[in-house]
């Protein structure tokens, strides 16, 4: 059984201070790009969607990530909040739908249909040990002399395999 994850965007990412960058878009493809590579979700056959409030910037080439399996929704017109609720209430088998947002309101409104909830912290949790921050302290440590036999021994390979 496939499960379809519904992600509060703007939610995730004011939650995570490692995909809250200095701009919405850098923050909108910081998060993007962290359930690309990270999958969160598990299965490649759970489906996600990723709800942000507003319209698209058109600058943007959002259908680009929709190859990799996740679908981006503007809410245009509404609040994001009232978007992944009407997405949970219209579903065929909302039992299938996890929303994930530490929005209470989007919580409450989704069990109703049965939904499953994951707060944003649960979502990213089994992720802690991946550097999503660009920190210094977050990125891995190689010593130099680690480093250069690294690279020889990948010399090798290549040289044995061209």
């Amino acid at each position: 059984m496939s499960l379809h994850f519904i992600i509060d965007g703007y939610n995730l990412i004011k939650q995570t201070p490692g995909l809250n960058k200095s701009s919405l878009e850098l923050s909108r493809a910081s998060l993007i790009q962290f359930i690309k590579i990270s999958r969160p979700q598990g299965s490649q056959n759970n489906r996600v969607t990723v709800v942000f409030d507003g319209q698209a910037n058109t600058s943007i080439s959002w259908p680009a990530y929709q190859d990799s399996g996740i679908r981006i929704i503007f809410s245009q017109g509404m609040s994001a909040d009232e978007k992944i609720k009407e997405l949970v209430e219209s579903a065929d088998n909302p039992k299938n739908i996890v929303v994930v947002t530490n929005d209470r309101d989007i919580q409450s409104c989704v069990r109703r249909f049965q939904a499953r909830i994951k707060t944003v912290q649960e979502f990213t949790n089994i992720f802690k040990a991946l550097p999503i921050h660009n920190s210094p302290e977050n990125k891995p440590r190689v010593s130099a002399q680690a480093a250069a036999k690294i690279t020889d021994e990948m010399k090798k390979l290549w040289l044995n395999h061209g």
